[in-house]
């Protein structure tokens, strides 16, 4: 099934996907790879669903943009804790006359419903795994009752609206209710110890006890 995923949700940027995935810094946030399912579940943090709320630009310390997105969670299927709310961050955007394109970052839009694998940074903020390929829009196509996921990047300088996104031939429909029942299991067994791209192992152990995999 992961393997199904990964072909039929890649809509773009797949000559970059051997770059490292976990940012050990802020600047490290912006690289990207293609995982498996049970890779994204065991790198992240936090992987829930929900809608955006809210999505602004601010700058940070350093005068680089961030696209700030609040989301209001629906289901925190990995965590040490089912927060009400999380704000995601993704480095890139305008904000006033100042522009930063980052290739293959995650975009949002409001009201856009979404499952998200994120990583905390050290710095505090809370990424998609791997960018745009760990961000999921849910949508629901015409005439049919299960909800299909997809990934979406759109050409630097158009602006995204999750509504208007096209849904992908029924052949090619990745469901949410068959994603969700894989990040379950691989939640419920654990990381099985192997490496991932670009992520301490240590890392890997802290994030995947009982205690922050678990949600409560």
């Amino acid at each position: 099934m992961a393997s199904r995923f990964v072909k039929n949700t890649l809509l773009a940027a797949t000559a970059a996907v051997a770059l490292a995935v976990a940012p050990v810094d802020e600047a490290r946030a912006t690289s990207f790879a293609e995982l498996t399912t049970e890779q994204f579940t065991d790198a992240s943090d936090y992987v829930v669903r929900g809608v955006v709320q809210e999505v602004w630009t601010e700058l940070d310390d350093q005068g680089r943009v961030w696209t700030r997105a609040r989301v209001k969670v629906s289901e925190t299927l990995k965590g040490p804790d089912s927060p009400d709310e999380l704000v995601i961050d993704s480095m890139g955007g305008t904000y006033g006359d100042v522009s930063l394109e980052i290739e293959g970052r995650a975009v949002f839009s409001e009201q856009e419903e979404l499952l998200v694998f994120l990583s905390r940074t050290p710095q505090g903020r809370l990424v998609p795994v791997s960018k745009f390929l760990g961000k999921y829009t849910i949508r629901r196509a015409p005439g049919e009752t299960r909800h299909h996921v997809m990934r979406y990047h759109p050409r630097a300088g158009l602006r995204f609206d999750a509504r208007f996104l096209p849904h992908p031939a029924p052949e090619d429909r990745v469901y949410l209710d068959d994603l969700v029942s894989e990040i379950r299991q691989r939640v419920e067994h654990g990381w099985d110890g192997r490496p991932i791209p670009g992520i301490r192992v240590e890392r890997l152990d802290e994030i995947n006890t009982p205690e922050r995999r678990m949600p409560r």
